[in-house]
């Protein structure tokens, strides 16, 4: 799997009209091969579901002890001020939340479409791979806890901000529907190779355990280029104008969102740079085995 050549880094440069369905269906025939069949009843992916079980059996520990207690404390009422928070509660801390606002975005905006849209298209099969993949999402990011011997458990109450943003992707009318999910996956790009990128400053004296938790967001690094790469497809230019609009101010909501990546640097200049992102800042295992067009 490569990613498909593309003469601009940019993630919102126009598509050629005239190669648009041939690059739908090269991203269909990326995620077969990717994810393996899916199965309509339950959902799940064959190939996701042997990577997933790979990771969570993996033998690697942190060496050292994280408490149940300070991380379902942390987890229900996050206080960046507890003499508990640790460096590496806090990396854990981020992961978890930021699948659980995945997982209920996810079971929101699939329920939502699932009732509106019944085609079999080559954009509607595209779509239903897509939100499989984001329900795995929050299974490989919960995942990390095996990695300290914790327990996630209990359900997640989202914030306001997040709860609008995901409640207007799901209610969207067909026009604006790719050009908020196109913002809201461009800026959970950023937010994924920005604590990629963080981690290196956490267990440099566990190096094993640093590249097991980097794994994690690679293998969903690889999904969201896809899903960028899709949306875009799926859109004209007014729509991948109002999703790079969206994408700004996505990133500048989620230290309200997810209070934990402030504490973990996610601050007024790392926002700024967001301006700056594009493909070229993605690490090259993303870029060779991504899928962008």
């Amino acid at each position: 799997m490569t990613m498909t050549p593309t003469s601009s880094s940019s993630f919102y440069a126009p598509v050629d009209d005239a190669q648009r369905d041939a690059f739908l269906e090269g991203y269909l025939q990326f995620l077969h091969l990717r994810d393996g069949e899916l199965d309509p009843q339950t959902g799940a992916l064959a190939n996701r579901e042997s990577s997933l079980q790979a990771m969570n059996s993996s033998p690697i520990r942190y060496r050292g002890r994280l408490s149940q207690d300070d991380f379902v404390r942390l987890y229900a009422n996050f206080d960046s001020s507890a003499p508990q928070l640790t460096p590496e509660l806090l990396v854990l801390l981020t992961f978890c939340k930021m699948n659980a606002g995945e997982a209920y975005g996810v079971r929101v905006v699939k329920a939502i479409h699932q009732r509106r849209h019944q085609d079999d298209s080559p954009l509607n099969r595209a779509i239903l791979f897509a939100q499989e993949e984001e329900e795995y999402h929050t299974r490989i990011l919960v995942g990390a806890t095996h990695h300290f011997d914790i327990q996630a458990e209990g359900a997640y109450l989202p914030k306001l901000l997040l709860k609008v943003l995901i409640h207007s992707i799901a209610y969207a009318p067909q026009p604006l529907f790719h050009p908020i999910l196109y913002g809201a996956e461009v800026a959970g790009v950023y937010l994924f190779n920005w604590t990629l990128n963080r981690l290196g400053d956490f267990f440099q004296d566990q190096p094993e355990l640093r590249v097991a938790l980097e794994q994690r967001l690679i293998e969903i690094l690889i999904d969201e280029m896809g899903h960028v790469a899709f949306n875009r497809l799926a859109m004209g230019e007014s729509g991948r104008r109002l999703g790079q609009i969206l994408a700004s101010q996505t990133v500048r909501g989620f230290p309200f969102i997810t209070p934990e990546v402030v504490a973990l640097g996610f601050d007024r200049a790392v926002q700024r740079q967001f301006n700056r992102f594009d493909l070229s800042q993605l690490p090259e295992e993303v870029r060779q085995r991504g899928f962008f067009a």
